[in-house]
């Protein structure tokens, strides 16, 4: 199949003034689709229909200005860029642009060559971060729909029932999920001397979701593995390891809760033994749920602290969410019960970690006081490897 071409990216040139407008669409014309507007509501309808991917907009023109300009532009389209001319306006003017989201300003007369630099770059830029913003909502619209489908099916999973269907189900999303981050990953990768320091804090969140990814990958081989008669195998494994991907993958959330998550503990050389992604998976839903729990009321807090002694590790989340009444603290692991709104939870998350923790020859426990919060404590055995037998000669 032969790949079509790219299309030229777009410019949109709005000035009163004819002479520079046709100035800079004779320079720009080879390289680049023009637009030219004479007025900032011209350009605002160029702008709708025409979606590019950079504005160059003089500062003084009649009627509309153009601060007035870059305030209507930017609540049409937040990422494009938008470089303003200006010949006569004071520091203080371009200062306000700056703060109401122009991206740069060059001074008139310009130079030719720096304006096709400047156009240039940050028309690439437009196109690098409409295509991370359009790929950040389809994972989030394919994480939406994935959350649906396992609730759908999660009751009839814990049953025993239609396991392969679930695990067909979730293998579908993740490989798309995890091409586009491939994706992403490259466009970043191109652009990272464009980018400069904003390269490191884009990459830190591909990283975040391709771990996010990569666990739910192996939540999916263990499902497959439960469905068949022989149990999954069991290892050894680092216990800082597990508290350094939970914190990985609870951190975004609550972040977006608004939630401040504390995670303290350097079990440097502790171990525990059994199946990194069930133990993963059974703490994920406790910390899950205090940010949840802490959500509800004003300045949420998390706390996990995890420590090791000699012979077992213990995880302890606490939150200042609103609690819980002795009669929700008394049926807080049961199946199927819990407090949520219906469709938000099938009240089975709790009662699995309790599972997946005397599975491992652990304990978990559950406090609560009513207007102060609540702290789940689990306590695991730690692994020791045996020692070696001594050769006889």
């Amino acid at each position: 199949m032969i790949a079509m071409p790219e299309e030229k990216p777009s410019v949109l040139v709005i000035d009163d003034e004819r002479g520079p407008r046709e100035s800079l669409r004779i320079l720009l014309k080879n390289e680049f689709r023009v637009h030219c507007a004479e007025s900032v509501d011209a350009g605002l309808e160029l702008l709708r229909t025409e979606r590019p991917d950079v504005v160059v907009m003089d500062i003084r023109m009649p009627k509309k200005d153009g601060i007035q300009g870059l305030h209507e532009i930017r609540r049409i389209d937040g990422h494009v860029s938008i470089v303003m001319l200006t010949g006569y306006g004071s520091m203080e003017t371009v200062q306000q642009a700056l703060r109401l989201g122009a991206t740069d300003y060059i001074n008139k007369p310009f130079d030719t060559q720096e304006m096709r630099d400047i156009v240039s770059r940050y028309a690439q830029r437009s196109r690098l971060e409409r295509k991370r913003s359009e790929m950040l909502a389809q994972v989030q619209r394919m994480n939406e729909a994935l959350k649906q489908e396992l609730s759908e099916k999660e009751r009839l999973a814990a049953l025993g029932q239609t396991s392969a269907e679930l695990i067909h189900d979730l293998r579908n999303p993740l490989m798309v999920v995890s091409g586009y981050v491939d994706l992403l990953t490259h466009e970043l990768e191109a652009s990272r001397e464009m980018l400069g320091g904003e390269y490191a804090r884009a990459a830190e969140y591909l990283e975040v979701i391709q771990k996010n990814v990569t666990r739910c990958s192996d939540l999916a081989h263990m499902w497959r593995q439960l469905s068949r008669p022989e149990a999954a195998k069991e290892a050894p494994f680092r216990l800082e390891a597990v508290l350094a991907d939970l914190k990985t993958g609870t951190e975004p959330m609550a972040l977006s809760a608004g939630v401040r998550l504390e995670v303290v503990g350097e079990p440097a050389e502790a171990m525990l033994h059994g199946s990194r992604a069930q133990l993963l998976r059974a703490l994920h839903n406790i910390v899950a749920n205090a940010i949840q729990a802490a959500a509800n009321v004003a300045e949420g807090r998390v706390r996990l602290v995890c420590r090791a002694d000699d012979d077992k590790a213990t995880f302890t989340v606490e939150d200042n969410g609103p609690g819980m009444t002795s009669e929700v603290l008394q049926r807080v692991f049961e199946p199927y019960f819990t407090t949520k709104k219906s469709g938000e939870g099938l009240g089975l998350g709790l009662a699995i970690t309790k599972r997946i923790v005397e599975e491992h020859r652990g304990a978990i426990k559950a406090e609560s006081t009513p207007g102060v919060g609540s702290v789940f404590t689990v306590r695991l055995p730690l692994w020791k490897e045996a020692p070696a037998a001594t050769a006889t000669v």
